[in-house]
């Protein structure tokens, strides 16, 4: 039996479903069975930082089904909040919280609340990301077009080779090159249009050693291997004519050690942070007496940028900085990489000059884990509040879709999809980057169907391909997986050849060529088929319910009042047939067949239904 009622992401028990606006007012219901019966129900609330501590009492509305109801109407200033219930007149357990189910339990002491994230909008939400279908593209590994020439010391690689893992010598330099460029992805814009795609996010382009370009020399120039300014600008032009915008990866945590900021082996004479103290760039970075210096996770090759610089917030943040001067030669945003490692003097810069450059730009950070909550070097951050960030690379919602499309663990996928309900405000949850795979994780194909061996040497990585048997499994995982990343709240990101079946382990595996004339075409047009469902509003913008998390099977529905479209999302990973209650006549909009009132779903099957 249960004793007590409480799920913030149902309005009849959480007025507002997420986190809520500063100063709005909202109803909190809690149901407890009439046998406990307790004489007072207090709501407790207390803020991040312990400083604020609020007590409501309850007051007890109609009852019925052996419950009472339990109610308070509260409001807010802006913050980080946690909350329980407490009750007088019991024996026994006198507080409630969160269960690891996700559910109202109660407890002696230590009880667990739930969260409740305050936030105020400093900047509007940006309307058209979520609108279409983002394609993530590492610009060397996609396409070339015309004849590219290596520079320095770069390896010129034959298109489709395996990415070198380290050079002969052992040392991992990460020159190996393969041509892609910007004439390669405008070439290819038609291609992108027909998976729906909308937003193209590209990897690092400004002039770096590396092929990844993680590693900036000059934020100033397009790398000459890409092309150069006005191939970004017709690129941004011609992309804009299929209705698609860009969106840079802004690396401000770190440069290269080669970089003319740094210039740590002298390529741009002996000017530069490590070799002149006078040097303008000497206060970017963190030094020590024996010239040694911070850098991120230890790489000497990317000394990190001190982000409390006034020289380098002015150099990326200021009026002809680097953040609005590509955004004003076509960008339309930028995905911060390591978000987590960027100082908030600096991020609020960042975001403040973006938005006065293009009020509708977009903003999205790298961050691996719960966004709303993220403590990073003991400093609570607070990405979500309405100041800083539009959208997160959506990792804990992948990490939750794989681990139910590989184990049909439906438990793990639906504890993921409470915690972004309950602790992220609407405007972020419906602009989420849904990923399945990034340049940073092994291919999602591998990834379902591949071995386990991702602490593995880099050797083992290089030889391991998945057998037929295993390829076969993974694209028939990787289309469930597909599903529900394009019909969740937020909007799908596809890596450059997922939708191709390509597989690798994680970097540099994972960073493959794309395979023109080698694409599985079934895959491919299956992609295309889920693209045409990302143009209904219905994806975009409707409410999201969960309806069943059991057996192996999760389904959720997405309802769209303005268009009066409702449709069902189901997926069975169990080990036997799933009859779905419907309640009415339902309408498959991938195979067209129709069901009334019952589905019957077999293991291993899916369907989206639209409601007749």
């Amino acid at each position: 039996m249960e004793y007590v009622r409480y799920n913030p992401t149902d309005e009849f028990y959480k007025s507002i479903v997420g986190a809520v606006a500063e100063g709005a007012r909202f109803g909190v219901r809690l149901q407890i069975s009439q046998a406990v019966n307790p004489s007072k129900v207090t709501l407790v609330v207390y803020g991040d930082d312990l400083s604020q501590n609020y007590k409501y009492v309850m007051y007890k509305d109609a009852s019925g089904d052996g419950y009472d109801s339990y109610i308070a109407d509260v409001s807010f200033k802006k913050g980080l909040y946690f909350y329980y219930f407490e009750m007088d007149g019991v024996t026994y357990e006198r507080y409630i919280g969160i269960g690891v189910d996700k559910k109202a339990c109660m407890y002696y002491d230590n009880v667990r609340p739930w969260q409740l994230s305050v936030y105020k909008s400093k900047y509007p939400a940006p309307a058209w990301l979520n609108k279409g279908v983002m394609y993530q593209i590492m610009v060397d590994r996609f396409y070339m077009q015309g004849q590219t020439k290596a520079t320095e010391d770069k390896i010129m690689r034959r298109w489709g080779e395996q990415p070198y893992f380290r050079d002969d010598d052992g040392v991992v330099r990460n020159r190996d090159f393969f041509g892609g460029n910007l004439q390669g992805i405008i070439s290819k814009l038609p291609y992108l249009a027909e998976l729906n795609v909308k937003t193209l996010y590209l990897n690092p382009i400004f002039k770096a050693y590396s092929n990844h370009k993680y590693d900036t020399e000059d934020y100033e120039v397009i790398d000459s291997m890409f092309g150069n300014v006005e191939d970004f600008e017709e690129l941004c032009k011609k992309a804009e004519q299929y209705g698609m915008r860009i969106i840079l990866d802004g690396v401000f945590n770190h440069v290269g050690s080669t970089s003319k900021y740094f210039n740590r082996g002298q390529k741009y004479g002996d000017c530069g942070a490590y070799n002149d103290v006078n040097s303008p760039y000497r206060s970017w970075f963190n030094f020590y007496e024996d010239n040694s210096y911070e850098c991120w996770w230890n790489f000497q090759t990317l000394p990190r940028i001190n982000a409390a610089s006034a020289s380098a917030q002015k150099y990326f943040c200021g009026k002809d900085g680097i953040v609005p001067r590509w955004l004003n030669k076509g960008a339309s945003g930028w995905r911060l990489d390591v978000v987590d490692e960027i100082a908030d003097c600096m991020l609020d810069k960042i975001v403040s000059s973006a938005k006065k450059e293009k009020s509708d730009c977009i903003i999205i950070g790298e961050v691996w884990e719960d966004a709303s909550n993220k403590v990073d070097y003991g400093v609570r951050r607070h990405y979500l509040d309405g100041s800083q960030l539009d959208s997160v690379m959506n990792y804990p919602l992948k990490d939750g879709i794989v681990e139910f499309v590989k184990y049909g663990n439906e438990r793990a996928l639906s504890n993921v999809v409470f915690d972004i309900l309950n602790n992220y405000p609407a405007r972020v949850r419906n602009n989420l980057m849904n990923i399945l795979g990034t340049h940073d994780t092994t291919r999602i194909l591998t990834n379902l169907a591949g071995e386990v061996i991702d602490n593995s040497p880099k050797e083992v990585m290089a030889r391991q391909k998945l057998t037929d048997v295993q390829y076969k499994r993974g694209i028939k995982l990787l289309k469930i997986a597909a599903v529900l990343q394009y019909t969740m709240f937020g909007f799908p990101c596809v890596f450059y050849g997922d939708e191709a079946g390509l597989e690798g382990y994680k970097d540099p595996f994972c960073r493959a060529c794309y395979p023109w004339g080698n694409e599985n075409k079934l895959l491919l047009d299956f992609y295309r088929r889920l693209g045409e469902l990302r143009k209904l509003s219905v994806f975009s913008d409707g409410d999201f319910h969960e309806l069943v998390a059991e057996c192996g099977v999760y389904a959720f529905e997405r309802n769209a009042n303005d268009v009066q479209m409702s449709v069902t999302v189901a997926v069975n990973r169990g080990g036997c047939d799933y009859s779905l209650y419907l309640g009415g006549t339902y309408q498959d909009m991938l195979s067209g067949r129709k069901y009334s009132e019952r589905c019957i779903l077999e293991p291993n099957g899916y369907v989206i239904l639209k409601k007749v």
